[in-house]
């Protein structure tokens, strides 16, 4: 029988099976390293996504005290202090949704305080915000009306007295009125005198 001779070289080379196996291990491993990291990651944005939803509730409810408080001080006739419990309420909680009824809050106030300039600002971010309330938003647009008849902003008060548009609106017979009113400032008497036949008693 012929003997089969091997070099030393030949006998250090791994067998080609060895090798495929260990290829495939490694294969396989570095795959499923990739599908761990990968829930890894899965389970750390659903940990992060859980911690903030938890986070931001309990902002929510801070920021329903402070909005609670507010209107306390308003209704115990402290309105500066109100106006400043908003604020306050505005900057360290802006993302929750009684944030967005804190700027009406302050619109209506300033506008009571006279600070007319400051009540279109703040009813005017709050129209931004597209609020779906259309109570909400008619009383909005006619306190940004009244603000500008107040500083003689006829263009600007007639703009928004007309957003008051819709006769079930508890805000629309004021805002006719006082769009008729706009109408004899500026020299218009028949205009005014036509919303004033159409607007209900």
């Amino acid at each position: 029988m012929t003997k089969i001779k091997y070099t030393t070289k030949e006998l250090k080379r791994p067998d080609r099976f060895r090798e495929f196996l260990a290829e495939s291990l490694e294969g396989l491993s570095h795959y499923f390293n990739r599908i761990l990291i990968g829930i890894g990651v899965i389970v750390v944005i659903l940990l992060g996504v859980c911690f903030a939803s938890s986070q931001q509730e309990e902002k929510d409810l801070l920021a329903n005290e402070q909005f609670k408080k507010a209107l306390k001080s308003y209704d115990g006739g402290e309105m500066e202090n109100s106006l400043s419990q908003l604020q306050t309420l505005r900057e360290e909680h802006p993302k929750a949704d009684v944030s967005v009824l804190a700027l009406y809050q302050m619109g209506m106030i300033n506008y009571q305080l006279e600070n007319y300039e400051e009540a279109i600002k703040h009813l005017e971010l709050f129209l931004d915000e597209d609020p779906e309330d259309g109570i909400f938003r008619d009383g909005a647009n006619l306190v940004i009306g009244l603000s500008n008849f107040k500083l003689e902003k006829w263009n600007k008060s007639i703009e928004y007295f007309s957003e008051v548009d819709g006769s079930e609106s508890p805000y629309y017979v004021q805002a006719r009125r006082h769009l008729s009113l706009v109408y004899e400032n500026t020299g218009e008497p028949e205009k005014a005198e036509k919303i004033r036949r159409e607007t209900p008693n």
